[in-house]
């Protein structure tokens, strides 16, 4: 098992992609001991811009917060995906939403797409996807358990146990995506 992760969740305003990183961090700092930093970037709009957060776990100390080599990139918009792919060192991989990324490119990189929205939208609601892409990447890198996600989960939405319920079932499905494909191979884009 790796010591350090250093994870960016990109995607556009509005997607969640802050509220996944922060379940993260905190998954492996209360839950788990590690060290974390969480730094992230958005347009000046509420909605529909470019945003990133970069994610770095660590059982040792981190002097710097933000990704200098990634090892997992998420993407959940186009804009996205065309920003990362041409920057992503070759032994990085990338997650993309294949319901919404239809134009992959070929640059050596690993790719996988999963089917993202359509699996938050099955599990009753479309904007939960960025917690079915942190079931897949908890699931694919084993950088926290599945455990401390759940818990970290409950813990940001306490007085509020229905959408608590809703997070901690897209993330599952997520899990659920990243075993079937990895044990069959399945999926668009899966390799």
């Amino acid at each position: 098992m790796k010591d350090r992760w250093e994870i960016i969740l990109s995607g556009v305003g509005g997607q969640g992609l802050i509220l996944s990183g922060t379940i993260l961090g905190e998954a492996a700092v209360v839950y788990e001991g590690k060290n974390a930093t969480l730094t992230s970037s958005y347009g000046t709009e509420t909605r529909g811009t470019f945003t990133k957060s970069d994610i770095i776990i660590s059982s040792g100390d981190i002097y710097f917060p933000e990704v200098t080599k990634a090892d997992i990139v998420l993407a959940l918009a186009p804009v996205a995906y065309d920003r990362c792919i041409s920057d992503m060192d070759k032994d990085a991989v990338l997650i993309y939403d294949s319901d919404l990324i239809t134009d992959v490119k070929n640059t050596g990189v690993r790719q996988y797409g999963c089917p993202i929205t359509q699996t938050a939208r099955r599990l009753g609601n479309a904007t939960a996807a960025n917690l079915v892409a942190l079931g897949i990447i908890a699931r694919m890198t084993g950088v926290v358990s599945e455990t401390s996600v759940i818990k970290a989960i409950g813990d940001r939405f306490p007085a509020k146990s229905q959408v608590a319920e809703l997070n901690i079932k897209a993330f599952k499905g997520g899990v659920i995506i990243c075993k079937i494909n990895l044990y069959t191979g399945q999926g668009v884009g899966w390799k």
